[in-house]
């Protein structure tokens, strides 16, 4: 019985974890925000390689935890590299005093309504956490 139990729960993870694998991920930013931003403009801003908007304002970016599903999409289309390889990137950055623009991790729902709040915001979530949000604007989603 406990051997069915084990194997019943193993399973249901998988599943869980597949699909919310499967579920599109969104790029948001504050809907104040009026610049095109490319997907390169994205990856840059993730790099740490752009810290401000066109308008010179400092961007504040946010990340899922890298344990996310939707943190391994976006870091594996977008950044090209792992959750974890792009976390631990961004660890080292801020422990060699190094990170220009340093990143803040949230849950999904909080990242939505952070950006929702902040005018200088960029996040990504699960496309259903920013579906009739107000205050954020998708740039492009991910499938």
């Amino acid at each position: 019985m406990n051997k069915l139990f084990s194997i019943s729960s193993l399973l249901l993870a998988l599943l869980t974890s597949t699909s919310a694998v499967a579920e599109p991920v969104v790029v948001i930013v504050n809907s104040a925000n009026a610049q095109a931003v490319s997907q390169a403009d994205v990856k840059a801003i993730y790099n740490d390689k752009s810290n401000a908007w066109a308008n010179g304002e400092k961007i504040t970016a946010y990340n899922l935890p890298p344990e996310d599903a939707a943190a391994e999409k976006f870091a594996s289309k977008v950044l090209g590299s792992s959750a974890r390889d792009a976390a631990a990137a961004e660890s080292n950055r801020a422990v060699t005093n190094t990170s220009r623009n340093p990143q803040q991790t949230k849950r999904d729902a909080l990242v939505a309504s952070m950006v929702a709040k902040t005018p200088s915001a960029i996040g990504y979530v699960p496309k259903l956490s920013a579906e009739g949000k107000t205050g954020v604007k998708v740039l492009f989603t991910l499938e």
